[in-house]
C-alpha cells in the first residue's frame, strides 16, 4: 500500500506529458510577441499580467514566457477546418423536379372562329373578350362577376381565337361601345369596320326624352282636368277657362311626343355599329349581334 500512491502519480504525469506532447504535435496555438516574433505550439496556460505556458511545436518542454513580452495570444489558429455539411435536400438533389407547365396551343388558322382580325375605324378602339364567370353569394345574395380581357387594339392585325361562340366586344373613349359579336364560321383574314356613333346624340336624345315625356305626361294631365270639368258643366256660358286648358293639355302633349319621338330616333341613331367582312368574299353584313344576358347585368 505504501508503493501504490507514488506510482499512480508517476503514471497520471506521465499521461499528461504524453498528452500534451500529443497536442504540442498539433501546433494549433499562436502567441505573438511583442518584438515581433511569434511562438507556435500548445498553450497550456495563459494568465494576463503574469505569463503565457506553451510547448513550442516540435518540443516537449513548456516554455514560460512574462506577459510583458506578450502581445497576443491565439487558440485553434492552426487547427483543421472542420468540413461543411450538405444542406436540405431541394429541386435537383434527391427530390423529383417540380412539373413543367405545359403552355396552351397557339390558335392556328383553318378552324371555324380562328381569324385574323384587322380593324378600320377612324377613332382608336381597343377589341375585348369575355373570361371566366366567378358565381358566388354574399349574405344570401348572389353575384357574377365577368373577366374581361384586352385582346388588341386597333388596327390589331393579330391571330384572334373566337371558338366555342367566344363573344367579343369594342371599348373607346370617344365612342359609345357596340354591342357584343361574334367570328362563328368564319376563318382567315377578316375585317372589322366601325361605324362610330356619338356622345353628344346620345347626350342630346336623353335630354328630349326627359322633357318630352314631362311635356306628354303634363299635357295629358291638363287634358284630363279640362275634360272633366267641361262633363259637368255642360253650360258654354259658364266657361271659366277650361277650354282654355284643354288647348294648353293637348298642345303640350302633341309638342311632348314629338319631342319624345325625336329623341328616340336621335338615340337609335347614336350608337356605334359593326361589318364583318371575310376577305376575299362579300361583306357579311352587320356583325352577329349578341343579345344581353339581363341576368348578369347586361343592357
Amino acid at each position: 500500500m505504501r508503493h501504490r500512491f507514488p506510482i499512480i502519480a508517476l503514471l497520471t504525469a506521465a499521461s499528461l506529458l504524453l498528452g500534451a506532447s500529443a497536442h504540442a504535435a498539433d501546433g494549433e496555438d499562436e502567441v505573438t510577441l511583442k518584438n515581433g516574433g511569434t511562438i507556435r505550439g500548445t498553450v497550456v496556460s495563459s494568465e494576463p499580467g503574469a505569463s503565457v505556458k506553451i510547448i513550442e511545436l516540435g518540443a516537449k518542454e513548456v516554455r514560460v514566457i512574462p506577459w510583458a513580452e506578450v502581445s497576443d495570444v491565439e487558440r485553434g489558429k492552426f487547427a483543421p477546418k472542420s468540413a461543411p455539411q450538405p444542406g436540405p435536400a431541394g429541386p435537383g438533389y434527391g427530390a423529383a423536379p417540380p412539373p413543367t407547365p405545359i403552355p396552351a396551343p397557339e390558335p392556328t388558322l383553318g378552324a371555324p372562329g380562328v381569324v385574323r382580325l384587322h380593324v378600320e375605324s377612324p377613332t382608336p378602339v381597343r377589341v375585348l373578350t369575355e373570361g371566366a364567370t366567378t358565381y358566388g353569394a354574399v349574405r344570401g345574395y348572389g353575384f357574377a362577376i365577368q373577366e374581361i380581357r384586352h385582346v388588341c387594339t386597333s388596327p390589331c392585325d393579330k391571330v384572334i381565337d373566337g371558338r366555342e361562340g367566344r363573344q367579343f366586344s369594342l371599348l373607346s373613349e370617344e365612342v359609345p361601345p357596340p354591342d357584343p359579336f361574334t367570328f362563328a364560321q368564319m376563318t382567315g383574314d377578316v375585317t372589322l369596320h366601325v361605324d362610330p356613333g356619338s356622345y353628344g346624340r346620345r347626350t342630346a336624345a336623353s335630354w328630349l326624352n326627359i322633357l318630352g315625356l314631362t311635356a306628354a305626361v303634363t299635357g295629358g294631365t291638363l287634358w284630363f282636368v279640362s275634360s272633366i270639368g267641361t262633363d259637368v258643366d255642360s253650360d258654354p256660358s259658364n266657361d271659366d277657362g277650361g277650354g282654355a286648358l284643354k288647348t294648353v293639355g293637348i298642345v303640350s302633349l302633341i309638342g311632348g311626343g314629338a319631342a319624345l319621338a325625336g329623341g328616340i330616333v336621335l338615340w337609335a341613331t347614336s350608337g356605334t355599329s359593326v361589318t364583318l367582312e371575310q376577305r376575299g368574299q362579300k361583306p357579311a353584313g352587320k356583325a352577329a349581334q349578341v343579345k344581353p344576358r339581363y341576368w348578369l347585368g347586361e343592357f
